[in-house]
């Protein structure tokens, strides 16, 4: 082993990795996967051409798997929309439009490997890819597990699955919360007119504000995500600050990124009797968008 501790005690080798390792783990072993593959495909006797095809298109599909791999890596390192954009030579919307739903499942599943081939506890792969990596290079017997800073830090892994349970718990949260935004919102239209509108009104704005604040705090526990959800908390802001000012033009309007065609304009009330509904009317703003 390189400057780390080795593999963790048994009990704890049940605990992923942080998820910054676990991209990365997942990348390596992706590679591998690739390499194989390749190596199968190989002209030799006895190979039929439509296997050949077959194996090539698979390793098509790896490389694919690949890059979308190395996106997550990058963005569990702090990569920005922008920095992504310049080394595929694209826009940072388009990057964010290719992108952005990867990364978004990478996190629902608890920024960790998923698969088959997670099926391995991550020390065990990592030890492994090790293996195979000293039969193609034997001076590089960690040339895997030396990439991963808590392979051998138990402490590192269990603060990262705490880091977990915390957006796990504030997604559902999140989800509460817009329903009883939408809940609110729906009074607050059946108040206009009436002495309870300023209280309703109040009450619905309080909501956009609390979901304001768990998206500040996903942004937190979700680094990869980051940007995106204070982009939806500052949303959730300006419509708790729209709400309260009841009007278009008092109100302050949030600044969407440069590349961003889907900043949700100002809120305009209708009149009482319109059949509006906040459930269905009211922009919902999802932690991708």
């Amino acid at each position: 082993m390189s400057d780390h501790d080795g593999p963790p005690p048994n009990a704890e080798r049940d605990l992923p990795l942080s998820p910054a390792d676990e991209a990365v783990l997942a990348l390596a072993h992706t590679g591998y996967e690739i390499v194989n593959a390749i190596l199968d495909n190989i002209p030799r006797a006895g190979h039929e051409d439509a296997d050949r095809l077959a194996d090539a298109m698979f390793v098509r599909d790896l490389a694919e798997r690949l890059v979308r791999e190395a996106v997550v890596a990058e963005c569990e390192q702090g990569a920005s929309w922008a920095a992504l954009a310049r080394t595929t030579g694209t826009t940072r919307q388009s990057a964010h439009h290719r992108w952005s739903s990867t990364v978004e499942g990478w996190a629902l599943m608890g920024r960790r490997r998923t698969g088959i081939g997670a099926a391995a506890p991550s020390h065990e792969l990592a030890t492994n890819l090790d293996a195979w990596y000293a039969d193609l290079d034997a001076r590089r017997s960690d040339a895997v597990t030396s990439t991963l800073p808590s392979y051998g830090d138990p402490a590192r892994r269990a603060a990262a699955q705490a880091e977990r349970r915390a957006a796990a718990e504030l997604r559902v949260t999140i989800e509460q919360l817009h329903t009883e935004a939408a809940e609110a919102g729906n009074a607050s239209m059946a108040a206009i007119g009436t002495p309870e509108a300023d209280r309703c009104r109040t009450a619905w704005a309080t909501a956009r504000f609390a979901l304001a604040g768990a998206y500040d705090r996903l942004a937190a526990a979700e680094a990869p995500l980051g940007r995106d959800h204070k982009r939806s908390a500052g949303r959730e802001r300006a419509l708790g600050q729209e709400i309260l000012a009841g009007g278009r033009d008092s109100a302050p309007q949030p600044t969407p990124e440069p590349w961003s065609d889907d900043a949700p304009s100002a809120l305009e009330l209708p009149p009482p009797g319109s059949g509006w509904n906040a459930t269905e009317d009211v922009p919902r703003v999802l932690p991708h968008d």
